[in-house]
């Protein structure tokens, strides 16, 4: 089993190796590089930055994008957020149907601009066909027969792809507890709330699949669905109720693979450390793979994801 980092323990969908590493001593120690779903056009309304940040949360980047081109926050486009603790790359867009500003002269701490396009859409959640990773576990024991046999497993049959921690902010999943309790009423975030609540679901429902030996091959995304979702009958009452609370609101149901195989999976030992390069689709977490292999120390803390 492994905790998730809220009072609930996932299992783990291979037996423990009971060896320890740590993440993230460096921002390099842990690259992400946004796979675009499709290449800018060259010419359009919407201007696409390819931006390196470090320590730079993707939200605050957006935010600074906003002001610098004196646009409104709902003008700036991303695919997705990035972990704020590492050194990534990916899009933004700006709704400039106009004269764009100059961009030499765009400094904010921690971001490079490495290009600049045109295209004629804006960038949404999602327009991603994944993300490469290239992370650093340091301090490993010094198994590498065992943890050799581990990765060769992981690829060739894959991970669970439970949601990380990132995806529940700080304190989300305590406030959407708070929200579903109250569902007539709204928030300004209630769709990060349900998303953080729907999310802890279906990690609940995963490991629960684990722990029976039986894994289909999706998993839900609660909402509302004219039948049982898959796993509804494992839950216990407390999630139940939580479940109701989503379909009262209206939520549409849907589904989530349940193992993902990393693509492009390569590994190097040297020294005390383990490096490892790898692609996963959108909405999967690197963290979910690292844990069938070493029990993890995030020396950045839990509270600093985007």
């Amino acid at each position: 089993m492994l905790n998730n980092g809220f009072g609930m323990n996932l299992a783990l969908m291979y037996p423990p190796l009971n060896l320890h590493g740590f993440i993230k001593r460096s921002a390099n120690d842990f690259v992400v590089k946004e796979i675009p779903l499709e290449v800018p056009f060259g010419r359009g309304e919407h201007v696409y930055l390819k931006i390196r940040k470090r320590h730079a949360n993707t939200h605050w980047v957006a935010q600074q994008l906003a002001e610098f081109c004196d646009l409104r926050p709902i003008d700036i486009g991303y695919a997705g957020r990035k972990d704020r603790h590492a050194l990534t790359e990916q899009w933004f867009s700006c709704y400039l149907p106009k004269a764009e500003p100059s961009w030499e002269k765009l400094s904010i701490e921690g971001v490079e601009v490495l290009s600049v396009e045109r295209h004629f859409r804006k960038l949404r959640r999602g327009d991603l066909r994944g993300n490469d990773f290239a992370i650093k576990v340091s301090q490993i024991s010094s198994k590498e027969l065992l943890l050799r046999g581990r990765l060769k497993v992981i690829r060739d049959k894959g991970f669970p792809n439970y949601f990380g921690v990132q995806r529940f902010g700080k304190d989300n999943l305590a406030r959407a507890k708070c929200f579903l309790r109250k569902a007539e009423e709204r928030v300004g975030e209630q769709g990060m709330l349900i998303s953080a609540m729907r999310a802890y679901l279906f990690n609940e429902c995963l490991s629960s699949f684990l722990n029976c030996g039986s894994i289909p091959e999706y998993g839900p995304l609660f909402g509302r669905s004219r039948d049982p979702q898959v796993g509804e009958s494992i839950l216990p009452r407390d999630s139940l109720f939580y479940v109701d609370r989503l379909r009262r609101l209206r939520v549409r149901a849907d589904r989530r693979v349940t193992v993902v195989r990393p693509l492009r999976f390569r590994w190097c030992f040297q020294q005390d450390f383990l490096l490892l390069s790898f692609r996963l689709p959108p909405g999967s977490y690197a963290t979910s793979l690292l844990r069938e292999l070493v029990e993890l120390e995030d020396l950045k803390g839990r509270e600093d994801f985007d």
